[in-house]
């Protein structure tokens, strides 16, 4: 006969607590650029601290960042005073994880 546990599922988030690891806000921002400035951007955004990683990619978009932050407004403040500000970046579209 089976033995039925009868405590709760321990949500993942309360792990991730106990081992230290926060849930951080992350988001992806899909870059558009000039070409001939795509491997200026790359060495701008490998010195943002947020940035976890930056992708050259085919399609409408040219470049895929991975930001991690605090929070959602910290994110907006990357993108805003430290993406935007690039020379070459023509438009970021910034596209919040969210948890559902």
């Amino acid at each position: 006969m089976e033995e039925k546990l009868s405590e709760k599922p321990v949500p993942f988030s309360e792990v991730l607590k106990e081992i230290g690891i926060t849930n951080k806000a992350t988001a992806y921002v899909l870059i558009e650029a000039n070409p001939s400035e795509i491997p200026n951007i790359l060495e701008k955004l490998s010195r943002i601290e947020n940035v976890k990683s930056a992708d050259v990619v085919t399609g409408i978009y040219d470049i895929i960042v991975y930001l991690e932050a605090e929070d959602q407004h910290e994110i907006g403040r990357v993108v805003i005073r430290d993406i935007h500000s690039i020379h070459g970046v023509k438009k970021a579209t910034t596209c919040m994880v969210v948890k559902i």
